[in-house]
């Protein structure tokens, strides 16, 4: 744990239980928005590859691809088009942030009461509940995002969060089964592999981020420790990061590759073999692992900022 966490372990509440759930919910949230907004273009140029975009796999695999990629979509929709669909993120990840962090500090002080019950497994466990927390609640704002994400074609009309989501419903009622009687399902697509995915990834991320700190903490002198602590965080949330991507991003390919599957199959979900299947043919096994290089340059910053932030959110707002 860092060293605020268990310093706030071991006192007495100083808040009570809503005002705790408040402060700690905005400086989650705070973390998240920032983040997010400062990889925004490298998200969309990710999703574009691993969605297999006619326009952009051409940048897959190229020395320059990113560079270039980004270059394109500012020549060809403007510098907005990079971030094309990051309203619909931030509506996303800020309440995912603000209560998959508050959910961890619940959690962890529940798995984790004291130094000695804080096992690699508590702490896998306590980051793959987090994350799975708010999934349910968050995950349509991500579908939608996916969607304006990988929208390419140049019209007069720049694609908005609710053409998306008039486009997602109408996938849902021309398609027969349940989804016709239930369109809002069609929002769900790539659900199930997201929460498969979610388990190693956020409980990774969360397991390496505890570990590391608690190394630093037992080979650093305090005063080191003191004065370079968001130096550490911001390396140790790039190092669990970037462990969590490569070891689940295959599954991350299929989540998203089934979440813009309504482009290509408006009246259908295709399922997680179908989806298997497609991006063999397409790429092979190489396309499983298409923009992991952006990927990996994406969650650098991404989790160093998310929790280096986080705790300096805790350390302002006193909790």
């Amino acid at each position: 744990m860092s060293r605020d966490s268990s310093v706030a372990r071991n006192e007495k509440p100083r808040y009570s239980q809503t005002e705790f759930i408040v402060r700690s919910a905005l400086a989650g949230g705070f973390a998240g928005g920032l983040a997010k907004t400062a990889v925004a273009p490298l998200d969309r140029v990710k999703i574009l590859l691993q969605t297999h975009n006619a326009e952009f796999i051409r940048f897959a695999g190229t020395r320059d691809g990113l560079l270039c990629a980004l270059q394109y979509i500012a020549q060809t929709q403007g510098v907005r088009g990079l971030y094309q669909g990051h309203t619909l993120t931030l509506a996303r990840a800020i309440p995912h942030a603000a209560v998959g962090y508050t959910v961890y500090e619940k959690v962890s002080k529940w798995l984790m009461p004291t130094p000695e019950s804080q096992t690699s497994f508590r702490r896998l466990t306590a980051g793959a509940i987090t994350g799975m927390s708010a999934m349910p609640l968050t995950y349509p704002f991500e579908l939608i995002r996916v969607r304006l994400a990988v929208e390419t074609n140049q019209t007069a009309t720049r694609p908005t969060p609710w053409s998306a989501v008039r486009g997602i419903m109408a996938e849902g009622r021309s398609s027969g089964g349940i989804t016709g009687l239930v369109p809002f399902l069609h929002f769900y697509r790539g659900f199930t592999v997201s929460l498969l995915g979610t388990v190693p990834y956020r409980g990774g991320i969360f397991l390496v981020w505890e570990t590391l700190n608690a190394q630093a903490r037992a080979v650093l002198p305090p005063a080191t420790l003191q004065a370079n602590q968001t130096r550490i965080h911001l390396a140790v949330g790039a190092i669990a990061g970037t462990v969590a991507q490569i070891f689940t991003y295959p599954l991350e390919v299929i989540r998203r590759t089934q979440q813009a599957s309504g482009k290509g199959t408006p009246n259908r979900m295709i399922g997680f073999q179908e989806t298997v299947r497609s991006v063999w043919m397409a790429a092979g096994w190489r396309g499983f692992f298409t923009g992991l290089g952006i990927g990996l340059v994406k969650q650098v910053p991404t989790h160093s900022l998310s929790l280096a932030s986080w705790q300096l959110a805790k350390k302002a707002l006193n909790i």
